[in-house]
C-alpha cells in the first residue's frame, strides 16, 4: 500500500507542512489529517478537482492535523457539491470535539457523514479492511492510530503517540507487514513523539526498511532517521 505525503513536518516545523498523506482508490480520496497546510497543498495539486468521493481519516484534533477541516468540508459542500466523509468506529472517541469544531467552524452536521470505518471493509483493491487503534499522545486528548489491512500485509499510521507499545504490538503481532509509518523526533525524551534513538533501540534490524519516518521536527532527526537505516517519508 502506497502513501503520498502531502506534509511531513511535526506541529512546530511548518517549513515541511503539516504531516497528512493520502491514497486513492478508484476515483475516491482517502485523506488523512488535514492539518493547516493541507486544504491549500490539495488545491495546488488539484488533487480534489475529479474524484467521485472524499474520506477522511482523523488521528486526532491537534489544529497541525484538523487545522484545514472546517475550510475542506465548506469547500467539498459549496464548491464541490460533495460532502466529506469523515470515517470513524468505536476507538475514536474524540468524534464529538470533530462536531463541536464544526459548529465552531459555523458549518452544520449535515455537510459531512459519519461513516463507520467497518462499511468499507472489502470494498477495495488498496485495503481490505482499516481500524482505528487508541494510543497516547498528550493527556489533554484522546488519539488514535490507524491500522490498514492489506493484501502486502499490515500498514500501522501512528498519528502522534509518545509510547512505543503500539510499535511493538505490531511488530511482535507475528503477521506480515508491508509499512510502518510513525512519527519521529531527534531527541530521545521527547514527551508527545517518538525518539528515532528510541525506535533505532526496538526496531529489529531486519524491520528496518519497513519503518518510514514523518512528522519531523527537524532535519536533525531525518539525519538520525537515515543513519539508522529508516525510510523518511518524502513530500
Amino acid at each position: 500500500m502506497e502513501l503520498t505525503f502531502l506534509g511531513r513536518g511535526a506541529g512546530y516545523n511548518p517549513e515541511e507542512g503539516s504531516t497528512s498523506a493520502y491514497f486513492m482508490a478508484n476515483d475516491e480520496l482517502f485523506l488523512i489529517d488535514s492539518g493547516e497546510s493541507v486544504f491549500r497543498i490539495l488545491l495546488a495539486k488539484k488533487l480534489l478537482d475529479s474524484v467521485s468521493t472524499l474520506n477522511l481519516f482523523i488521528t486526532h484534533t491537534h489544529s497541525d492535523h484538523v487545522g484545514s477541516l472546517g475550510t475542506l468540508v465548506l469547500y467539498a459542500s459549496a464548491a464541490m457539491k460533495k460532502k466529506v466523509n469523515i470515517i470513524f468506529d468505536k476507538n475514536m472517541d474524540y468524534l464529538s470535539n470533530i462536531k463541536t469544531l464544526l459548529i465552531i467552524f459555523g458549518l452544520t452536521e449535515d455537510m459531512c457523514h459519519y461513516v463507520d470505518s467497518s462499511e468499507y471493509d472489502g470494498k477495495y483493491s488498496m485495503f481490505s479492511k482499516a481500524r482505528y487503534v487508541k494510543v497516547k499522545h498528550t493527556d489533554e486528548l484522546e488519539a488514535c492510530a490507524i491500522l490498514f489491512e492489506t493484501d502486502q500485509g499490515l500498514v500501522f499510521y501512528s498519528g502522534d503517540l509518545n509510547e512505543y507499545g503500539p510499535v511493538v504490538d505490531v511488530i511482535k503481532s507475528g503477521r506480515q507487514i508491508d509499512k510502518i509509518f510513525v512519527d519521529t523526533a531527534s531527541d530521545r525524551n521527547n514527551l508527545y513523539h517518538l525518539s528515532v534513538h528510541g525506535l533505532n533501540d526496538i526496531v529489529p534490524a531486519d524491520l528496518r526498511s519497513k519503518i518510514y519516518c514523518m512528522h519531523l521536527n527537524n532535519k536533525q532527526c531525518i539525519e538520525d532517521a537515515l543513519a539508522y537505516g529508516f525510510n523518511v517519508v518524502s513530500i
